[in-house]
């Protein structure tokens, strides 16, 4: 008669705990649904694209690489100029130390015009950082706004998730809110930095 009693005890106690970790369980649960933050996602290449300005942008930066390739034609050019001046001085017969100092300039020119090839392609790599900051510094206010009104605390950027729902994407009404403001194709010009002048080497 004891053992079935304590057998009864036992699963009435089993049966209380399951209860009590259930609970547990769902407090759990709805704590960690309560403190999570939602999130909403942005393809910023697709909001250029619909606006038009991924091609103003491509326009600024070739515009901008033209500028920069030109001012390195005029500087190899105006080192060419000066070589061929101090060429001209020694005569047609130099002496040793003459045709010394002369391939020395040379070395030295041409190291010039390396160090503004290297210093025109960072300029270049700037100048389009700076307008893809450009432009999401104009973008993060609107999706901000349109962020917020969804209850999301959090953008993302959509190239760099794998995966995510198509409701929480705000890619379409970023778009519909910058254009009603004029934002397609009005891409503020910024101009690139010219590559640091440097003298031709002369002695």
């Amino acid at each position: 008669m004891i053992r079935p009693v304590l057998l009864l005890l036992s699963v009435c106690i089993l049966i209380s705990g399951c209860d009590k970790l259930a609970d547990s369980s769902a407090r759990l649960d709805k704590s960690v649904s309560a403190g999570a933050s939602k999130v909403a996602v942005i393809d910023i290449d697709a909001v250029a694209k619909a606006l038009g300005r991924d091609e103003v942008v491509k326009q600024q930066i070739q515009a901008a690489g033209q500028q920069l390739r030109q001012q390195l034609t005029e500087f190899s050019s105006g080192l060419q100029t000066k070589l061929n001046e101090e060429k001209s001085k020694l005569g047609s017969e130099p002496s040793a130390d003459e045709r010394q100092q002369l391939q020395e300039k040379l070395l030295a020119a041409q190291q010039q015009v390396q160090q503004s090839q290297v210093l025109a392609r960072q300029k270049a790599a700037q100048f389009q950082n700076q307008l893809a900051l450009q432009f999401r510094n104009e973008m993060r206010p609107v999706a901000a706004e349109i962020a917020r009104k969804q209850g999301a605390s959090t953008v993302l950027l959509a190239n760099t998730l794998l995966w995510f729902d198509a409701p929480i994407d705000i890619t379409g009404a970023v778009i519909d809110a910058m254009s009603a403001k004029g934002a397609a194709t009005a891409a503020p010009a910024v101009a690139p930095a010219a590559p640091a002048e440097q003298k031709p080497a002369t002695k």
